[in-house]
């Protein structure tokens, strides 16, 4: 017992020194146990033996599971086997693949919960009826004598009764047996609820490790805040406007009076009211998850049988000069494409299929489907689905979960946003890639690689270097061969690579205000119902020439959301690869005073974006067919499959995030907590009503 005893102090030491228990936590031990697993295989079967390093071996998995697609060795020298574990890994990081997963387990969870609810009712039914049974079993004064057996039966139903009892409030605070009126729960975070009214421990901080972004330090987070009022009547949805109502309420999904604030958060619930909307979000998950996980496998399907089958058709050649087969050259294309890695068997890559058109489109759409389009093209699916559903009674159901992704889609996912944020997306995606492709083309001129192909071809392999450059990895012609603005314009797009999506995920976060500690009102209201919102001047003015933010205005305090979350997250990349170019720059020092041109800074500056952005475009090295990290010291690929690593955690949501957390009674407490303190912030700005805000 002593020795137990004396365990304990150190376990609790270890336990404090060890990260937090969440998605990035979980995301981070994937993808290191995997590499590491992969990597000893990956170095063990090279023949003949030990022909690659395990230095190597270990950064071209970190390569192929991060999607940073740099290789240290040429692919095509690699036997099979070790080429089908690049492919393994290429799918098995993709983010596509493990947003699956995590729907896989928050369905379950919902199961779970359900379940949970079923056998608390069924316990409170039998409660109801022990009273008739106790009290059955007790014969009047004025009834006849007892007898032995009645003596027994008394005995029996009073300790059937305690052993109920026992097992419903096991552990519980309140010994109280529960009513219809209060539901207790006994866990670690106490919550009471008696219809809308949501008390929480003042000394509770909830949703710690916000992630990047998130400013907790901020003095105006009441973090201990604890809403004890319910939502007034001069505050109820009876007093909105009867069609803003309808269509902002959460009448469209169950019967109810609560509200739905800013980014999809639903308040002022009963109990009763939170479980009809577990089980719509519950359906909206199981849904979802069938959808994706068939947008995945189809995609990855199709674009091994098109690109595999169109080489094999057309240009057996091409990958029998590298020994390597048609089909499985194209299948990895493919793949390579659509989960955005740029790792080719080809020793030239794309350059070999700059004049093939099918290819290039092919793979291209691949690029977009897998990463920087998949929210519009995943949304527009779910639209298309519910535009085609028939209007009658049996296909209801169908309508209210389609409506309810549609309306709230960072209530179960993470890569799917309200349309008015999929505009933004899309529109920001055109117009970077416009940009590139506008500046391969201008810049171009003067170039004789590219100016002796056709004119058509040399259009559409601009356009496809366009979609490459910021995410796909490959290239399609000689980067090295490129102008040196236009090197410059490609490390600022790959340094940029993540950031619509990212700053589109945290801006749609169902709790953005607790994650940035800010809490805001939503838009006050006219007599004509239309958002009143102060003169673009005025705006202007205090904005720029007074420094001040109008946090009286929803578009004010999302403008600075995303200007929070740009600038934590622009400070925090800056660092990363700022360290790794001043480390990898000393580390391959050697190299530089033999060659200065090959080793230059800019040089070094360019793979290290290219591996945090997770593209894998390099500029490569004279005499080599791998990467220009392929020439570099153990030392600085260790270093540089690091921060490839860190890059593609970069743009996961942050830690406080709904689409990937368990469905728990906190996340309850938290939505009803949000709308008890933007109502003080409304009070606060002399605002009476609080109205339905923007979804």
């Amino acid at each position: 017992m002593s020795f137990c005893a004396g365990l304990r102090p150190l376990g609790r030491s270890i336990i404090a020194v060890l990260p937090p228990l969440n998605f990035i936590t979980l995301h981070y031990t994937y993808f290191i146990c995997l590499s590491l697993l992969c990597s000893v295989i990956f170095w063990g079967s090279a023949n003949p033996l030990r022909s690659v390093s395990y230095v190597d071996s270990l950064f071209m998995c970190v390569s192929a599971i991060t999607g940073a697609g740099l290789n240290t060795v040429d692919l095509s020298s690699l036997n099979t086997f070790q080429q089908a574990i690049l492919f393994m890994l290429l799918m098995a990081g993709h983010a596509i693949l493990v947003s699956i997963t995590v729907l896989f387990v928050r369905k379950r969870a919902f199961q779970s919960k359900f379940k949970g609810i079923s056998k608390e009712r069924a316990q409170k039914r039998l409660l109801r009826h022990i009273p008739r049974l106790y009290h059955s079993s007790y014969p009047s004064v004025e009834g006849p004598d007892s007898t032995a057996e009645d003596y027994k039966n008394r005995e029996s139903a009073s300790a059937y009764k305690v052993q109920v009892l026992e097992t419903t409030h096991v552990g519980s605070a309140d010994p109280s047996p529960p009513s219809g009126d209060h539901v207790g729960w006994a866990d670690d975070d106490q919550i009471t609820i008696n219809n809308t009214h949501f008390q929480r421990n003042p000394n509770h901080h909830l949703f710690p490790n916000a992630g990047v972004g998130a400013r907790m330090d901020l003095n105006n987070h009441p973090k201990n805040a604890t809403p004890s009022h319910p939502v007034s009547e001069e505050e109820s949805y009876d007093d909105l406007p009867p069609l803003k109502g309808m269509l902002k309420g959460t009448q469209k999904y169950f019967y109810s009076k609560g509200l739905i604030s800013r980014n999809s958060q639903f308040h002022g619930l009963t109990v009763e009211e939170r479980e009809k909307l577990g089980g719509v979000e519950y359906r909206a998950v199981s849904f979802l998850f069938v959808i994706v996980l068939l947008y995945w496998t189809m995609f990855i399907v199709l674009g091994i049988v098109g690109v595999g089958g169109w080489l094999e058709a057309n240009h057996p050649d091409i990958p029998r000069k590298n020994g390597l087969s048609p089909f499985w050259t194209g299948a990895f294309f493919a793949v390579s494409a659509f989960v955005n890695s740029g790792m080719s068997l080809l020793d030239a890559n794309m350059t070999a299929l700059q004049t093939s058109a099918y290819p290039l489109i092919t793979m291209g759409m691949l690029i977009l489907a897998g990463n920087t389009l998949y929210p519009c093209f995943l949304r527009f699916i779910i639209w298309t689905m519910r535009r085609l559903i028939p209007n009658k009674p049996s296909w209801e159901p169908w309508k209210v979960t389609l409506n309810f992704i549609l309306d709230h889609p960072r209530r179960v996912y993470t890569n799917l946003f309200p349309a008015r944020h999929t505009w933004y997306l899309l529109g920001t995606i055109i117009v970077l890639n416009g940009i590139d492709w506008a500046m391969f083309e201008i810049l171009a001129i003067g170039n004789k690689e590219i100016e002796l192909l056709p004119t058509g071809y040399r259009v559409l392999d601009g356009l496809f270097q366009a979609l490459a450059v910021r995410a796909g990895g490959f290239y399609v012609v000689t980067i090295s061969g490129l102008r040196q603005g236009l090197l410059v314009l490609y490390v600022l797009m790959m340094y940029v690579s993540a950031y619509p999506i990212l700053v589109t995920m945290r801006n749609t976060n169902v709790y953005e205000e607790r994650s940035l500690g800010v809490y805001t009102h939503d838009d006050p209201v006219d007599a004509t119902g239309s958002p009143k919102s102060p003169n673009i001047l005025i705006r202007l003015a205090r904005h720029h020439l007074l420094g001040r933010q109008d946090v009286a205005t929803t578009e004010s305090s999302r403008s600075y959301f995303v200007h929070q979350q740009l600038r934590s997250q622009l400070s925090h990349d800056i660092w990363w690869i700022a360290l790794a170019v001043l480390f990898i720059s000393i580390a391959e020092s050697s190299h530089f005073s033999k060659d200065p041109v090959g080793y230059s800074t800019f040089n070094i500056i360019f793979e290290a974006v290219s591996a945090y952005g997770c593209v894998g475009v390099s500029i490569g090295y004279p005499g080599m067919n791998s990467s220009f990290c392929g020439s570099w010291h153990a030392i600085s690929k260790l270093i540089l499959a690091a921060v490839a690593l860190r890059g593609r955690h970069r743009g996961l949501p942050v830690a406080i995030d709904r689409a990937v957390m368990l469905p728990n009674e906190s996340l309850s407490w938290a939505e009803e907590e949000d709308a008890a303190l933007r109502r003080e912030q409304s009070r606060a700005w002399g605002m009476d009503k609080m109205p339905v805000g923007s979804v």
